[in-house]
């Protein structure tokens, strides 16, 4: 099904017609032109769920984000604790092989 539909042009005498291609309008220049106050609440509604839907999936990703974050962040602070602990035992190591040569 075609997204385009034949709407009158806004001329006096109504004689001129233009396809429109609704795909290439922005949503938000597309208003509710209807008498039909139940389908504007409908509409309207439906425009709010989605907008929170939007919303809590931003949420979502954001927290997502900062789990990943804090688990990176962990991560490094458990590599340089364990590198620190090497260069540590190395260390030792090092002055027990001086003091073992000069005995």
């Amino acid at each position: 099904m075609s997204n385009s539909r034949l709407i009158v042009a806004a001329d006096n005498n109504n004689e001129g017609r233009v396809i429109v291609d609704w795909a290439q309008v922005p949503d938000n220049n597309i208003r509710y032109d209807t008498n039909d106050k139940e389908e504007v609440m409908r509409a309207k509604q439906e425009e709010q769920a989605q907008l929170e839907a939007e919303r809590v999936a931003r949420e979502q990703a954001k927290a997502e984000r900062a789990e990943r974050e804090k688990a990176e962040a962990k991560r490094i602070a458990w590599e340089a604790e364990e590198q620190r602990a090497c260069e540590e035992e190395e260390a030792q190591g090092r002055g027990r092989e001086r003091g073992q040569t000069k005995a």
